[in-house]
């Protein structure tokens, strides 16, 4: 994705796809019982009614009170009706003549009783994609009260809630340890890894992917299962540089052999799905939770390609030099461009299709005795982590230098492993990884 630009092609880059929420919540009615109660205790010469209050006995001559209705169970929203409440026993009199026998009561309601329906469960988050659905309606209430609605369906960077489970309402701290360890993983001998690019993690195959855009005589893809360490070749001829996910949990890839193009390999199989054409030769890419594809090529700019398949023309900021790595922020509301040749970020305002807005503005510029800014990932708190010459540079949302990753020359980054802390760098020959404090996104 992210790539120095190598003699024989481009750096590469990551990416991933939204999907859409899940409809208003729902709940059945509870079934009402039918049959009369049990009838009350008897008062001093009268019964109560079934589920009625037992007509407590008269004081001298007086009448037993009449036993009280039993009171229907309510509906629960998806629940059955819940039994009549029984009356319960009047009190004794005080001993008298036995007074007239009380009413009956009348009959409780429902012989059957309706089962007490379980608290409304939070509905499932709808799939991202501009005001996303509302989640799923929650399910039949306790004592018959109706389930709370399911949460509206927010916006789920790249894509499904399965792929991005960023813990919510948390504060995080400092990214980077304050001890780093860089662990390093090779080729397998006799092969090689002659200049590896767009890492990405899909977590339903447990797998690393990433590229090898300069190896002959074709560009290929390699794969890891994480925890492992032993990478083993998945794709023999990809053609391709710059690798996403998307909402699907397919391989994104830029094709910069020609005939170039956008395509799909599945993670499983390997097989190539249909291809985008494009006019450009694609290097890094990053696919939006509504199934926006956005791309770049060094040598003519950047572009989108909306989820009907039509491809932008291309878009550059006024100073640029060379459009490479590419990433969204954690809303999708920003794109961030990187720029190999001056070695800055430029971020632009997306619209709520996917558009791209304005000129863009300056986001960041390397720090003194780094330079080409290349592939980009981003973490759970919206820092912006970016490979340079010199090791992953990480920024605050807000633009404010972090710190720097010590991972040495690095073109590309993702986030990896069951909790997503364990950053992965393609670095020419050598694939490395680290233990940051932050989780981030798998793109």
């Amino acid at each position: 994705m992210k790539s120095l630009r190598f003699t024989t092609s481009a750096c590469l880059f990551a990416l991933g796809i939204a999907g859409l929420g899940c409809g208003g919540g729902s709940s059945s009615t509870g079934t009402g019982g039918s049959g009369a109660g049990t009838a009350g205790t008897t008062g001093a010469a009268g019964t109560s009614g079934s589920a009625g209050t037992s007509g407590s006995a008269g004081t001298s001559g007086g009448a037993g009170n009449v036993g009280s209705t039993g009171g229907a169970g309510t509906t629960g929203a998806g629940g059955s009706t819940a039994t009549g409440t029984a009356g319960t026993t009047g009190s004794a009199g005080t001993t008298g003549s036995a007074g007239t026998g009380g009413a009956t009561g009348a009959a409780g309601n429902t012989g059957t009783a309706g089962a007490t329906g379980t608290a409304g469960a939070t509905g499932t988050a709808g799939r991202g994609g501009t005001g996303g659905a509302g989640g799923r309606g929650g399910t039949t209430g306790t004592a018959g009260t109706t389930g709370s609605g399911g949460t509206g369906g927010a916006t789920t960077p790249h894509g499904s809630a399965a792929k991005f489970n960023c813990p919510q309402g948390q504060t995080f701290g400092m990214p980077i340890p304050a001890t780093q360890t860089i662990n390093q993983i090779m080729a397998p001998n006799p092969d090689y890894f002659a200049f590896i690019e767009g890492p990405i993690w899909i977590a339903s195959a447990n797998t690393l992917f990433f590229s090898d855009n300069a190896s002959s005589p074709s560009e290929r893809i390699w794969k890891v299962s994480v925890p492992g360490t032993t990478p083993s070749i998945f794709v023999a001829t990809s053609g391709s540089n710059g690798l996403g996910v998307d909402n699907n949990d397919q391989i994104i890839a830029t094709i910069q052999r020609a005939p170039y193009g956008i395509t799909r390999f599945n993670p499983m199989t390997g097989a190539m799905g249909t291809k985008i054409s494009t006019t450009a030769r694609p290097n890094d890419v990053i696919v939006r939770s509504d199934d926006n594809i956005y791309f770049t090529d060094p040598d003519s700019g950047f572009y989108r390609i909306s989820p009907s398949g039509t491809v932008s023309a291309a878009m550059k900021f006024t100073n640029s030099s060379r459009p490479n790595g590419i990433e969204l922020s954690l809303d999708e509301n920003t794109l961030y461009v990187g720029d190999v040749g001056n070695s800055t970020i430029v971020k632009y305002t997306l619209a709520a299709d996917g558009t791209v807005m304005g000129n863009g503005t300056m986001f960041a510029m390397a720090q003194s005795g780094h330079n080409t800014f290349d592939g980009m990932c981003v973490d759970c708190a919206g820092n912006v982590y970016v490979g340079t010459s010199g090791g992953v540079e990480v920024w605050s949302s807000t633009g404010t230098f972090i710190g720097t990753v010590n991972t040495g020359e690095s073109s590309n980054c993702t986030f990896a492993g069951a909790d997503r802390k364990t950053m992965y760098v393609t670095s020419r020959s050598v694939l490395k990884y680290i233990t940051l404090n932050v989780p981030g996104l798998p793109d």
